[in-house]
């Protein structure tokens, strides 16, 4: 005698009886797919009504620049006596996040575009403290060196 195995929908009403009936109905009737878009669109009102909504909201730019002039100087001489001296004096800090600082040593110039890390919330007052200390160290670096300014306001956006 052989057994028969019972189909998806007579397994279906087995288990799940009224699930299974609703759902067959809506399928005779065509109404599944209108179902869906009704739930659909109910949930999208209610999403809509319970989003929170500012027209400027906060947001923390931890990015920003250090420009150091060196007029008369190679790229090399950029790169030793003031691209170096800088990277490690803001790596001192832990604020500022290592893997995404880079610099660029030219003629004349160097330009390090540091980022803070993710759990600083007043990047201001880091960014005071690094100028701070850049002034600091402006006094340490040759007597060529005739700018090294510390930005940070370049992503205000309110």
């Amino acid at each position: 005698m052989e057994s028969k195995r019972p189909n998806i929908f007579q397994r279906a009403l087995a288990e799940r009886p009224i699930v299974t009936i609703i759902v067959f109905v809506l399928f005779l009737f065509g109404l599944i797919a209108l179902v869906n878009v009704f739930v659909l669109f109910l949930f999208g009102l209610i999403a809509l009504v319970k989003m929170p909504r500012q027209e400027f909201p906060n947001f923390t730019i931890r990015q920003g620049l250090i420009v150091g002039v060196y007029p008369g100087a190679s790229a090399s001489e950029v790169e030793e006596q003031l691209t170096k001296r800088v990277e490690s004096f803001l790596f001192g800090f832990s604020e500022v996040k290592r893997e995404k600082t880079y610099s660029t040593s030219k003629e004349n110039v160097m330009i390090v575009v540091v980022e803070l890390n993710d759990d600083v919330h007043d990047s201001d007052a880091v960014w005071t403290k690094l100028r701070h200390g850049l002034n600091e160290l402006k006094g340490q670096l040759p007597s060529g060196v005739v700018s090294l300014t510390g930005s940070n306001d370049f992503g205000k956006t309110s």
